[in-house]
């Protein structure tokens, strides 16, 4: 609209005195044109010097008329560039279309688990809008814009326990050697699992404000201009019908780039021992010195969660520094690019199913400060004109968000231990019979009351942290087609 405003001022004196000869009774008959001030010279203010009438400053009218017609042009012609290259002014709006395939990954320090959703497809609706204005001499700018997401089609799940990653069954003392003899000795038995499920019905939200001096620097037909922001990000995802498989483990191995783990394997003696070998010791038959040959895979096993197994919902949210360049390549073509550096905080809550119930409003919360995560963006399109006031656009997008060392915090249900304790404290034919001293006694109590209680002082209010255990990743790369207007 600014440059088809431009272009009608620079021909408006032409037009206006064309139109006053025929049209408003100011025509001038050839006795007068040639009075001391000119037509050509009323036409256009040029060449008032020139007042003798002659035959010599009847020709240099009509050249000055021509003259006026050039300087008339190539002020057309002045005026449309600095309008190629002139600030932004007034309101902008901007809608458009993105397909997104995306990954979101979180990592735990300590346990070694990894999740994580890959090949997630978004398609997403953006609007935005901006008002740049004078201020003095600088031009300021205010924009802000809004996203909205949904997951299409099903994507993957992987929740992987088992590459880098494992959860304590027990510890146990004593294993049996080559020889079938008890050996002395502790170590742990390792629980390792993997399960895939499919990922679908997910949404995601984004919305942004951000402050900028328009056109701060130019070099040729690019403009750059600096702003400074805020932006939040928050998305959904839900994991259905997962399908893993566990095993309890003694240990596991990498061998040429893959791990490979050794089931546990217990033997039950016939008076009531136990103990634990591993595959590479096992012979067949297997031979125990008093003659016991039961041998119980211990906690290998298949599952299948057919429902809703995984919940998370993710928030990015942080403020922003950010440069936006405008090149020119036409009056009807440019193209402009985005760079953005974020420094969000990070949260994650969900539910996973490492516990025997879903009665809570969450069971895990990640967590990390704004300024403590990161954000790298880029944008760029390329516009065409459809008419003064509407382009057409084309362009990519890219995000990344990364977070290290977040807390991690697991909400355990108080209800379901608590129970349990009261359970055992009041079991018929137990030796404490309702005394919780003698119950909590580390000779003679019982083992799972002593861990109940133990894991309360560990967890105030049932609630367990772990300080700097989630390291988290997402990114997303789109292709965007939009339409955008100037008023």
């Amino acid at each position: 609209m600014r440059k088809a405003s431009l272009f009608i001022l620079a021909f408006l004196p032409f037009a206006a005195h064309a139109a006053g000869t025929y049209y408003t009774g100011a025509y001038q008959s050839p006795q007068t044109r040639y009075s001391t001030q000119t037509y050509a010279q009323r036409q256009t203010g040029y060449n008032r010097s020139y007042t003798t009438p002659s035959y010599a400053s009847t020709r240099y009218n009509t050249t000055a008329t021509q003259n006026a017609a050039n300087n008339t042009t190539q002020r057309v012609a002045t005026n449309t560039t600095q309008a190629q290259s002139s600030k932004k002014s007034g309101f902008w709006l901007d809608a458009g279309i993105t397909h997104e395939m995306a990954q979101w990954q979180f990592s735990m320090n300590q346990s070694g688990s990894i999740l994580s959703y890959d090949n997630i497809a978004w398609n997403v609706l953006d609007v935005s809008a901006g008002y740049a204005f004078d201020v003095g001499s600088t031009t300021l700018q205010v924009d802000a814009g809004f996203k909205y997401g949904m997951q299409w089609g099903e994507n993957a799940m992987y929740d992987d326990d088992i590459t880098n990653g494992g959860y304590l069954v027990t510890s146990w003392t004593g294993d049996v050697n080559d020889d079938q003899e008890a050996d002395s000795g502790t170590f742990d038995q390792i629980g390792h699992a993997m399960s895939i499920g499919t990922s679908q019905g997910g949404n995601m939200m984004e919305f942004n404000v951000g402050f900028g001096l328009t056109d701060v620097f130019k070099i040729g037909n690019m403009s750059i201009t600096p702003s400074v922001g805020y932006r939040y990000l928050k998305y959904k995802l839900e994991t259905e019908k997962n399908y893993g498989l566990a095993v309890d483990t003694h240990a596991c191995f990498e061998i040429d780039g893959e791990i490979q783990c050794d089931p546990a394997l217990i033997f039950n003696f016939d008076n009531g021992n136990q103990a634990i070998i591993w595959r590479d010791d096992i012979t067949v038959p297997v031979k125990i010195p008093d003659g016991s040959t039961s041998v119980d895979t211990a906690g290998t096993y298949y599952y299948q969660q057919p429902g809703v197994s995984h919940s998370y919902e993710t928030t990015w949210a942080g403020p922003y520094i950010a440069l936006d360049m405008d090149y020119i390549i036409n009056q009807n073509n440019a193209v402009n690019g985005h760079i953005e550096l974020g420094f969000p905080g990070y949260t994650s809550e969900g539910d996973q199913p490492y516990r025997f119930d879903w009665a809570h409003p969450k069971s895990v919360e990640d967590e990390a400060g704004m300024f403590s995560a990161f954000h790298f963006g880029l944008g760029a399109n390329w516009t065409t004109a459809i008419t003064d006031a509407v382009a057409l656009s084309i362009g990519l997008t890219y995000d990344y968000y990364t977070v290290s060392g977040a807390d991690a915090k697991t909400y355990l249900n108080e209800s379901y231990y608590t129970d349990m304790y009261n359970a055992i404290l009041n079991q018929e034919g137990a030796p404490w019979q309702g005394n919780e001293t003698a119950m909590l006694d580390p000779e003679t109590g019982s083992p799972t009351a002593i861990n109940i209680k133990a894991l309360e002082e560990q967890c105030p209010g049932w609630v367990c942290s772990t300080g700097g255990e989630v390291d988290s990743f997402y990114k997303a790369l789109g292709i965007r087609v939009g339409i955008n207007a100037k008023f």
